[in-house]
């Protein structure tokens, strides 16, 4: 039979193509790259993760010099409140500050979870997981959707996250209609001043006895309720990291541990985390993270997540 000079030649180029691709791929630092963790080891660190979120776990983590479950240098980021820098600051935001079911509290402690969806390759684990919590304040458990990027290290430790909370816009007003039947409120506006005023209570009490000498933010305790009732916001559903009566709720758990730290985010400056020192466009393009949440190396070049 004979042999076509032209197909030959294109049936040559075409698997010298191939050939050249592949070889490429294989040759490309970024696929070369091997996978850090197994699926069934991402899955495994994931859940320790959470395990160690449930009450009374939680409360370990908040003791002792060294997390085992954050990097001493952890990245962190909640949509809803900021940045947290470093294992300490980390541990009491994540752990602490759920660790108290007997404490005012927004949302109380968390009793139990499970893992709607994941996906996971690399270093890096997707998720999305519903929280149980028992909001004890309120009398009532409320399930709380918490959607997380998470990326391990070498040691199986958190080097970074990102964590969004799914619908919390609607679990706020969930929670203030929870208080208007509670306290036979007529109108929504009374709700909200009620835990208002119960949580500015909570906040100047914490205040008084923690933050002392030169940890002090208000002159007494009159001066500290109506600052927080009356010269700032209550607070929106985003505003946990801005300044308002909310993100003072939040930082007024963490007062306990490092009272130099976190008194003055219960104070009238808000201490670099309770103010209003970025707008919608400078959160969004938060230069931040140092890994990109890509695997194997993808994206960096267009990542704009990535810090400078």
């Amino acid at each position: 039979m004979a042999i076509n000079p032209l197909s030959c030649s294109l049936l040559v180029a075409a698997a010298s193509f191939c050939f050249a691709g592949v070889e490429g791929a294989l040759k490309s630092p970024e696929r070369s790259l091997k996978p850090r963790f197994t699926y069934d080891e991402l899955w495994n660190l994931e859940k320790g993760f959470w395990d160690s979120f449930l009450y009374p776990a939680n409360l370990k983590q908040t003791q002792g010099n060294e997390s085992t479950v954050f990097a001493s240098d952890v990245q962190g980021r909640v949509d809803i409140t900021r940045t947290f820098d470093g294992d300490e600051l980390n541990r009491e935001y994540i752990f602490g500050l759920f660790a108290d079911p007997t404490h005012i509290s927004l949302v109380g402690v968390p009793v139990n979870y499970s893992i709607t969806q994941f996906a996971a390759n690399d270093r890096i684990a997707s998720a999305t997981t519903i929280v149980t919590f028992n909001a004890t304040t309120f009398d009532v458990l409320v399930p709380v959707t918490i959607d997380t990027w998470i990326e391990f290290n070498e040691d199986g430790k958190i080097a970074q996250y990102d964590a969004t909370f799914r619908w919390f816009e609607y679990l706020l007003d969930t929670l203030i209609e929870a208080t208007a039947i509670k306290i036979k409120a007529t109108s929504t506006d009374k709700a909200v001043a009620y835990v208002a005023d119960v949580l500015a209570k909570t906040i100047c009490n914490t205040h008084e006895q923690y933050c002392t000498g030169s940890n002090k933010q208000y002159a007494d305790t009159g001066t500290c309720y109506d600052h927080l009732t009356q010269s700032i916001r209550f607070g929106k559903s985003y505003e946990l990291g801005r300044n308002t009566l909310l993100c003072r709720e939040v930082h007024e758990h963490m007062v306990q541990y490092r009272p130099d730290v976190h008194c003055p985010h219960i104070g009238p400056s808000g201490g670099g985390y309770c103010v209003d020192d970025m707008n919608y466009t400078q959160t969004v393009l938060q230069r931040y993270f140092s890994d990109s949440w890509i695997p194997f190396g993808y994206g960096q070049s267009q990542d704009i997540w990535l810090q400078g």
